[in-house]
């Protein structure tokens, strides 16, 4: 690809930059820094006449989504409710490219993973602030006891952020330093275990669960010249994982909240007492009643509220509405159905897949971390938020993006077309 006569660099690596910095204002925050991100994106295309990202098989793959998305309109029971999130999602397509386009040049890589990585330790820093001291560095402080909020305030899923931006920035830290002493290597694995026990102290039930998967089978499939020694980082992660089990209370509680059901056989009553399982509960009979298309995205908040869907066999089931199902395939199944679901799963699914046989190649940290990211999101069982939710979709789409670049990095189909 020849160089670009027009490229606003400056202003488009600050917004790349500046973007976990939005996710910790606000969700508003975030849109504006992806929408500006997109727009100098779509400028420079223009001014440089350069569309070949659009030819790319990655934009036609997630091309399918958008489609799908556009036909769930025609069946979807409240068209207001689903225009907006169905229409823009081509947004996010743009937003891969962006992202893809701005990590091309390596300086820019490096600026971005090293300023995440700051940014990241400085939020391990609140979460141990907070956790001891009751209120994070600016006061902010949860409302519910062994719940960590950090940046975030009232907002409860700040171990989501860590996940999202911790391990891609250490895995960045580990490739550059992979040559260098050993005291490098050290630092990489104090960070490491920063980030883990962050997560874990953040009391969020879900997200602890879907670190410590991560971390398994990152050591099992990291490149082996770069994490060595992986059953001793095995045994210090268990051990600092049954040291903040043992000596915090309130982190003993959650997890005995997840251990409990399992060793006394007793998860399907739990389930069924529990609000997540009345979410279930209606989800299911909605996906039953809207089997091919769905109720339509964002609709499940209005179908749920209905009396049909009443059953009381689940103790709350007055309160099985939320804005969502908060699992994800119960959140496709409900409100795309099955054609829809297979579309969106089975694009993602094919790209996991793809990005995993380059891995085995190339075996390049942040390309792992990436895919492990985007693969975790679509754990079966473990509850979460919504897919399509601006927060979370911006820690997703990034991680996505990354994982494309390392498909793509290497190849003609990249420099000649993008």
């Amino acid at each position: 690809m020849k160089e670009s006569n027009f490229y606003l660099n400056k202003p488009y690596i600050f917004l790349v930059i500046l973007l976990p910095i939005s996710l910790l204002i606000s969700s508003g925050a975030a849109e504006i820094v992806g929408i500006l991100i997109t727009i100098i994106f779509l400028i420079t295309s223009f001014y440089n006449n350069n569309f070949g990202w659009l030819k790319n098989k990655y934009c036609w793959m997630l091309g399918l989504i958008w489609f799908s998305l556009l036909l769930n309109l025609l069946f979807t029971q409240n068209f207001n409710l689903s225009s907006v999130r169905n229409i823009f999602f081509f947004k996010n397509i743009i937003l891969v490219f962006s992202l893809i386009f701005i990590f091309k040049k390596e300086k820019n890589l490096h600026l971005a993973f090293s300023l995440y990585l700051v940014i990241i330790s400085i939020v391990c820093f609140d979460i141990f602030f907070e956790y001891i001291n009751g209120k994070n560095i600016l006061g902010y402080s949860s409302d519910y006891e062994g719940r960590i909020a950090s940046f975030l305030g009232k907002e409860l899923k700040i171990a989501h952020f860590v996940l999202g931006f911790g391990f891609i920035s250490i895995s960045y830290y580990f490739e550059k330093t992979k040559k260098k002493s050993i005291y490098f290597l050290i630092t990489g694995y104090f960070i490491f275990f920063i980030i883990i026990t962050s997560i874990v102290l953040s009391g969020e039930k879900a997200n602890i669960l879907r670190c410590l998967i991560f971390v398994i089978l990152f050591i099992i499939l990291s490149n082996k010249k770069i994490i060595k020694f992986k059953k001793i980082i095995i045994s210090i992660s268990a051990l600092l994982l049954l040291s903040v089990y043992f000596f915090s209370a309130a982190i003993k509680i959650k997890i005995n909240t997840i251990l409990n059901p399992i060793i006394k056989k007793e998860f399907i009553k739990t389930f069924i007492n529990s609000q997540h399982g009345a979410h279930a509960d209606v989800a299911i009979k909605i996906f039953k009643k809207y089997p091919y298309f769905g109720v339509g995205n964002k609709n499940f908040r209005e179908e749920c509220s209905k009396k049909e869907y009443n059953n009381s066999v689940f103790s709350k089931t007055e309160q099985r509405c939320s804005t969502h199902p908060h699992q994800i395939y119960l959140e496709l199944l409900s409100e795309h159905g099955a054609i829809g679901s297979m579309t969106i799963l089975g694009v993602i699914f094919y790209i996991i897949y793809l990005s995993f046989k380059i891995y085995l190649k190339n075996k390049n940290l942040i390309h792992l971390s990436s895919i492990l990211f985007v693969a975790i999101i679509f754990l079966p069982l473990i509850p979460g938020g919504s897919f399509f939710t601006t927060w979370a979709a911006y820690i997703f789409w990034l991680n996505f993006s990354i994982m494309i670049f390392f498909n793509i990095k290497n190849t003609t189909e990249y420099f000649k077309k993008i």
